[in-house]
């Protein structure tokens, strides 16, 4: 499965806007985002593992890769996934039903793509694979 359509699922949820609605299209906006980052990861030679680890593992290495647009789309996955688990867990999280509320992880999570999309050919693909590299170095992990 391409995780653009967990994406563009997300955005035809987020359309109905309905509380339900809403909150699965922030779980899968989510989705896609760490999807895309894990096949980014994974095509330049770094393995995540396949339990719920894999998704601070993916924060940890493009946050530490050296580069500002890899910490940014850290950042964004890891807000992303904070507001995926209010969405799927805590029904009592009342700022999870706001259409505009979605919109704003929607914009995120076409950035993480963006990101991934443009970091998946050279010249770019080298810097973060190289980033990537020097910090597990670093990190000795």
């Amino acid at each position: 499965m391409d995780a653009k359509e967990y994406f563009v699922l997300a955005q035809k949820l987020a359309q109905t806007r309905t509380e339900a609605t809403i909150r699965s299209a922030i779980s899968r906006g989510y989705y896609a985002a760490f999807h895309f980052g894990k096949e980014l990861v994974e095509k330049l030679g770094f393995r995540l593992s396949k339990d719920a680890s894999a998704h601070d593992k993916l924060y940890e290495l493009l946050y530490n890769a050296g580069l500002e647009p890899a910490k940014d789309t850290a950042a964004w996955l890891h807000e992303l996934r904070k507001r995926r688990n209010l969405a799927d867990y805590d029904f009592k999280q009342k700022n999870m039903q706001t259409y505009q509320d979605c919109q704003y992880d929607l914009v995120r999570v076409a950035g993480v793509i963006n990101f991934c999309e443009n970091y998946s050919s050279e010249p770019l693909r080298s810097e973060l694979k190289k980033g990537l590299s020097d910090y597990i170095q670093k990190a000795g992990i």
